[in-house]
């Protein structure tokens, strides 16, 4: 009895990683960032952060940085702005447009020696 309830936990506790080459929608609590995430492979992703604020942009682009040196696991990521990166005005003369999301494919690149 006991052999199948340890059995009935663990395969409760099964990991399904990753899909290749599917979209899937995630939301990071510490940054407060909505974001889309493919994964090509183990050292290929796309990201596209959910735009919502002039003000959030910060945060977003942090997010980013540390996002991508997660998935990359110790390997250094190279980042490719394919779109997204607002302009920064101090004080703006006239209204902000809306900014589009954040597009950036990250790669996961070996140092070679």
């Amino acid at each position: 009895m006991l052999s199948i309830a340890s059995l009935v936990l663990l395969s409760a506790c099964s990991f399904t990683p990753n899909k290749i080459g599917v979209t899937e929608k995630y939301y990071d609590f510490d940054h407060k960032v909505h974001y889309e995430q493919i994964k090509y492979s183990d050292d290929h992703y796309y990201l596209q952060i959910k735009a919502d604020s002039y003000a959030h942009f910060l945060q977003q682009s942090v997010f980013l940085l540390r996002h991508s040196q997660s998935l990359c696991q110790g390997v250094k990521p190279q980042l490719l702005l394919h779109g997204g990166v607002q302009s920064f005005d101090r004080l703006p003369t006239f209204p902000r447009p809306y900014q589009p999301d954040l597009r950036v494919e990250v790669k996961c690149v070996k140092e070679q020696q």
